[in-house]
C-alpha cells in the first residue's frame, strides 16, 4: 500500500506538496509529489533515496516549504532531512551528528521514530521535532547546520509542528499540544501553554488557519459488525492557547468506512 503521510500548501507557487510512502510488503519507496492548485496537474514526482543510510526501512513523514518553493522532508528512521528544490531536484540537506547525540527513550513504542514534524520559520531556518528524544532542533536552510533549541521542558513524543503568523510555534504529540515562544530566533524557547488531547481518538496532524486558529485532526478506527470491516471516524477540533489551556468544541466531523 502506498499512502500520503504529509501534505502542505506552497501559497507562493500555488502548489500542493504531498509525501508518498510505500508500506511493506511493497518495495521501499518514498517520494514528494507537487500539484498545481489551479489545474490539478502533477508538476513532478521526485523519488527520495539516500544510499549513505542503511538499516531500517526509510520513511518520508513530514514536509515544509520555504518562501522560494524549496521543500524539506524528514526521515524519522534515518534521522536526516531531504531538500527538494522548486524544480523537483532532490538532495540531502542535513545529516547532522547532533541528531544522534540525544538520549533516546528506548523502552517506549516510539523509540524507532526520530526526526518527524518539520516547519519553516521566516528567519531562514527550520524547526524539527524528534519524537524519541523530545528535542526540538533549529536547522539552517543554507548549509544544514543544526543545534538543539534550549527549552523549558522536553516535548515528549512530539511528532508534528506548525508555526502561527504571530511567531508562536505549536507542537503536537498523541497526548498533548504545546505552545512555544522565542525571543532570540529559536536558540532558546519557552513552553507557555499546553493542552491535553484525546489520545483514544488518535491525533494525527495539526494545521494553522487565519493567523492564530489551530486545528487538530483525529482519526479513530473501529471494527465493523462483520469483524473484518473497519469504520474510520475523522474529526477536527479547534484548540486555543490562552495561557490556561482551553479547548473548544469539535468544529467538523465525518464518518468513513471501508475494508
Amino acid at each position: 500500500m502506498v499512502a500520503i503521510l504529509g501534505v502542505t500548501i506552497d501559497s507562493n507557487t500555488n502548489r500542493l506538496l504531498a509525501i508518498l510512502h510505500a508500506f511493506e510488503p511493497q518495495p521501499p519507496f518514498n517520494a514528494l509529489a507537487a500539484y498545481d492548485l489551479t489545474s490539478g496537474d502533477r508538476l513532478f514526482l521526485t523519488s527520495l533515496t539516500n544510499s549513505m543510510v542503511s538499516g531500517r526501512r526509510p520513511i518520508a513523514i513530514d514536509v515544509a516549504v520555504d518562501h522560494a518553493g524549496n521543500a524539506y522532508v524528514t526521515n524519522p528512521t534515518g534521522n536526516f532531512i531531504w531538500k527538494v528544490e522548486a524544480t523537483g531536484k532532490p538532495s540531502v540537506l542535513s545529516m547532522s551528528a547532533i541528531f544522534l547525540s540525544q538520549h533516546v527513550y528506548t523502552r517506549q513504542p516510539y523509540s524507532f521514530s526520530g526526526l518527524s514534524g518539520i516547519a519553516y520559520v521566516s528567519k531562514g531556518c527550520l524547526l524539527v521535532v524528534q519524537t524519541n528524544t523530545g528535542k526540538l532542533f533549529k536547522v539552517e536552510i543554507d548549509d544544514g547546520t543544526a543545534r538543539v533549541v534550549r527549552l523549558t521542558e522536553d516535548l515528549t513524543a512530539a511528532d508534528r509542528i506548525a508555526v502561527r503568523n504571530d511567531g508562536v510555534v505549536v507542537v503536537m504529540s498523541k497526548k498533548k499540544v504545546w505552545f512555544l515562544k522565542s525571543k532570540d530566533g529559536w536558540n532558546e524557547a519557552v513552553v507557555y501553554d499546553e493542552i491535553a488531547l484525546d489520545a483514544d481518538k488518535l491525533p494525527t496532524s495539526i494545521a494553522i488557519r487565519e493567523e492564530k486558529r489551530t486545528y487538530v485532526l483525529y482519526r479513530r478506527v473501529r471494527k465493523g459488525s462483520l469483524g473484518s470491516l473497519e469504520r474510520g471516524e475523522f474529526s477536527i477540533e479547534e484548540i486555543i492557547g490562552s495561557g490556561k489551556g482551553k479547548k473548544e468544541d469539535v468544529v467538523g466531523k465525518r464518518m468513513l468506512s471501508g475494508q
